[in-house]
């Protein structure tokens, strides 16, 4: 299994124990390095460039604050926690990179997932703080138009939407099965027809398009 490089940023030392706390219990996750702000300095100083930043704006905290981290073409995904005080800027601000937004006081396996699914290429929204990005002047977050009639997401099971975000999240079928209370046999079957009716060619396909079409939450 693929290890991600993780980076946390936030001001508060005892925040920032609290987070390398939480993602040190992911067995594939490492955290590479810290800082108390968003220097992209400080992320490109690291002797392993990370997969994902954990940043922590601050409670008084500002879009603004990302706006280093933000114009690094290089930069990683990027998972923000929030609220922050003008989020309405954060669609524009991370537009073209995998980022996600949850709140500080998410339950740590939100956030873990939160940071396999930005680390998988994925958008990562909590739905507590999605009304104000979904109200940006920005298309970032406008679902893909589908190609045809609704490309087979009206047709997809509610079964077959929690296979799908788990896959999203990169879990094999083994954890998915376990996960969910079902057998193996199920899930590949699940699988199979989620990639039938989205017309896709692999799990990845399935869920960047699950993803585009706002499918896919956390």
């Amino acid at each position: 299994m693929p290890v991600l490089r993780l980076f946390v940023i936030a001001e508060s030392p005892l925040f920032r124990a609290g987070l390398r706390a939480v993602l040190g219990q992911m067995e594939d996750g490492d955290i590479v390095g810290e800082s108390a702000h968003p220097d992209a300095r400080d992320v490109a100083d690291t002797e392993a460039y990370p997969d994902v930043i954990v940043v922590d704006p601050g409670a008084d905290g500002s879009a603004d604050d990302l706006q280093e981290l933000a114009s690094d073409a290089q930069a990683p995904g990027i998972l923000v926690l929030g609220p922050v005080l003008d989020d309405d800027r954060l669609a524009t601000l991370l537009a073209r990179r995998a980022w996600g937004y949850v709140p500080r006081d998410a339950d740590p396996d939100r956030l873990r997932w939160s940071v396999r699914a930005v680390a998988n290429g994925l958008l990562a929204l909590d739905p507590s703080l999605a009304t104000g990005l979904f109200l940006a002047p920005s298309d970032v977050l406008q679902p893909e138009p589908p190609a045809g009639a609704d490309g087979g997401l009206d047709e997809l099971t509610a079964r077959e939407r929690e296979v799908l975000r788990l896959v999203a999240l990169g879990l094999p079928n083994k954890s998915i099965a376990r996960d969910l209370a079902i057998s193996e046999h199920t899930v590949k079957f699940h699988v199979a027809a989620i990639l039938a009716k989205l017309g896709a060619g692999s799990r990845t396909e399935a869920a960047h398009i699950g993803a585009r079409r706002g499918l896919v939450t956390l």
